[in-house]
């Protein structure tokens, strides 16, 4: 918006403010009465409220054509951002573990960028979780399987380390290619950082199991989580979250099955966040 030919700026409510979010179904959904489309709308409708104020979605892996990034493409071409002060800034920044590049050719990767480059950042990552291009040797895509556990973990840090908080639903306790649970790993990571963690428990899976080994009541059934890595989270309790939430809050989030209640609790716990950090005039 222009004015008397002086640019004139607004910002929304979490310009300027990345967002990691953890999702993967969990074995457990049908059990609840769900499927797996019921997490794709849970997801989209967090998605679609984080994007619309003004937020950067950081999500790691996961390219595939049905995948819940393409879901967050998707919903980039319809939310951009407006702002001047943050216009450049991409909605969507995916990262791609270096493992990735077992699954994907350099000119497949091109081809991605160049696809969404106007919807979304897609960046590959080394060993170590730094940018990277595609100067990789056929040595390193034979050898590249090994390293799962150790690029999906860099990964995760990485996402942890550029967001103000993370938003958690579902994940699956089996199966998984690195030394624990995927969400796991990336809520530990983040509690760890005493990063901001929003868990949505009503969808089941691993985000339920951590509710339930950080002490949060399960009104329906407690579980008792026993998969690689969950003596680890005895040490956190609902005040590790970092949330902006009380745990009245906290848990009415965990154990909620409305989308739109969750989106309510999670906005208001990312302003309360964002007032906290802000120092009074």
């Amino acid at each position: 918006m222009e004015s008397g030919g002086i640019q004139m700026s607004y910002k929304e409510a979490l310009d300027g403010k990345k967002i990691a979010i953890s999702i993967s179904e969990s074995e457990n959904m049908n059990a609840l009465g769900l499927s797996e489309a019921h997490l794709d709308e849970a997801m989209c409708e967090v998605a679609r409220h984080m994007l619309a104020l003004g937020a950067t979605l950081l999500y790691g892996g996961d390219i595939r054509a049905r995948g819940f990034t393409r879901l967050l493409y998707e919903l980039v071409s319809r939310y951009r951002k407006d702002s001047v002060d943050f216009k450049s800034v991409a909605s969507v920044i995916s990262y791609l573990p270096w493992s990735s590049i077992t699954t994907i050719t350099p000119d497949e990767l091109r081809t991605l960028k160049s696809d969404l480059s106007d919807t979304a950042e897609i960046c590959l990552l080394d060993l170590d979780g730094n940018p990277t291009e595609f100067a990789f040797t056929a040595d390193d895509r034979s050898s590249a399987h090994l390293h799962w556990a150790r690029s999906l973990r860099q990964m995760r840090i990485r996402t942890t380390n550029e967001s103000m908080a993370r938003i958690v639903l579902g994940g699956k306790t089996n199966g998984f290619m690195g030394d624990m649970p995927g969400i796991a790993e990336e809520v530990l990571i983040s509690l760890n950082a005493e990063k901001a963690v929003y868990l949505l428990g009503g969808f089941g899976g691993c985000t339920r199991d951590i509710l339930d080994l950080i002490g949060v009541q399960n009104p329906h059934q407690t579980s008792a989580p026993n998969w690689p890595g969950s003596d680890l989270f005895s040490a956190f309790r609902i005040e590790s979250l970092n949330n902006g939430l009380s745990s009245a809050e906290n848990m009415a989030l965990a154990t909620t099955p409305y989308v739109d209640q969750a989106v309510v609790l999670i906005i208001r716990g990312l302003l309360n966040v964002i007032s906290q950090a802000t120092p009074l005039d």
